[in-house]
């Protein structure tokens, strides 16, 4: 047995030190789940969130927000119930914010400049881990601003914007310049920016909705959810009468329904398939129900 790692060592239950958790495997950016955990049972709350940063960004963000697959694949799933991951993660990132964050130390400059265009996760996550090579970094952003889908697509009562500011704020003040209100193609083009920097990197989204194809859905009256939430999230006035339907069964069609209702609409969402089949975070589906 001394030839098998990883999985296969689990699979025998042959256990050395080199085993990887589930719930590291379970996370797609394979954080070190169980070292921010011990981390934060050790009340190193600074420290957890200094671990967190070497994966991943913007943790106050994912302890609100994130699917938490780390907790799908806890093996405390075996005996009662998943640890509560993405609430402790939250805990720490919270109290880091609150108690002057953790920065990382920027070493001296390579002299490269770096382009980011867009200023949702995968740019700000792009441009904070670039900054920390120590390249000069400018984010260019369409809108006014940053935070992308998070800022314009995720609804208030999910993710506070004061939380979302002070988290954008610790991956800016690493030294990153940032334009908004500027839109590639009409402010800039790529042909500029590869003259004046050493690398592009794009981010600019999936904004647009995917359309059912069906008869009728560009009447006057029909919207797509990733357009209305944006029209609310921007304060823009959106009308949508009093009685509202949402067709689709993922977790934008439970934000766009919660989001109605707290418009003051009556809403109904109707989905193709089975309850057991809809796409959303269950948690989701169930605080819809509630509401």
């Amino acid at each position: 047995s001394l030839g098998l790692v990883g999985s296969e060592m689990c699979i025998r239950d042959s256990h050395y030190g080199d085993c990887i958790g589930p719930c590291q495997e379970g996370c797609p950016a394979h954080a070190d789940v169980q070292g921010y955990l011990a981390l934060i049972a050790m009340g190193k709350y600074h420290e957890a969130v200094k671990l967190m940063k070497e994966k991943f960004i913007l943790p106050a963000v994912l302890g609100r927000v994130c699917p938490a697959f780390c907790e799908d694949e806890c093996r405390r799933n075996l005996v009662d119930e998943p640890l509560a991951i993405r609430q402790l993660k939250r805990f720490a990132a919270d109290y880091d914010l609150e108690h002057g964050p953790w920065m990382p130390e920027i070493p001296p400059p390579t002299g490269k400049r770096i382009a980011v265009v867009g200023g949702g996760p995968a740019g700000l996550a792009c441009a904070y881990y670039l900054r920390t090579m120590g390249h000069e970094v400018t984010i260019i952003e369409a809108m006014p601003k940053l935070g992308g889908m998070m800022r314009y697509g995720i609804p208030p009562y999910r993710l506070p914007r004061d939380v979302l500011d002070k988290d954008i704020k610790t991956v800016i003040d690493t030294g990153i310049e940032v334009r908004t209100n500027t839109t590639l193609g009409r402010d800039i083009t790529l042909e500029e920016l590869r003259e004046n920097y050493d690398a592009v990197f794009l981010g600019v989204g999936a904004w647009k909705s995917r359309k059912m194809g069906v008869e009728g859905e560009d009447l006057e009256g029909v919207m797509h959810g990733i357009e209305f939430l944006r029209k609310v999230n921007m304060g823009e006035e959106v009308k949508i009468g009093e009685k509202v339907i949402v067709v689709g069964g993922g977790n934008t069609a439970m934000d766009v329904a919660r989001t109605a209702l707290r418009l003051g609409a009556k809403v109904t969402v109707v989905y193709r398939r089975s309850r057991e089949q809809m796409p959303a975070n269950p948690r989701e589906v169930e605080e819809a129900e509630e509401e």
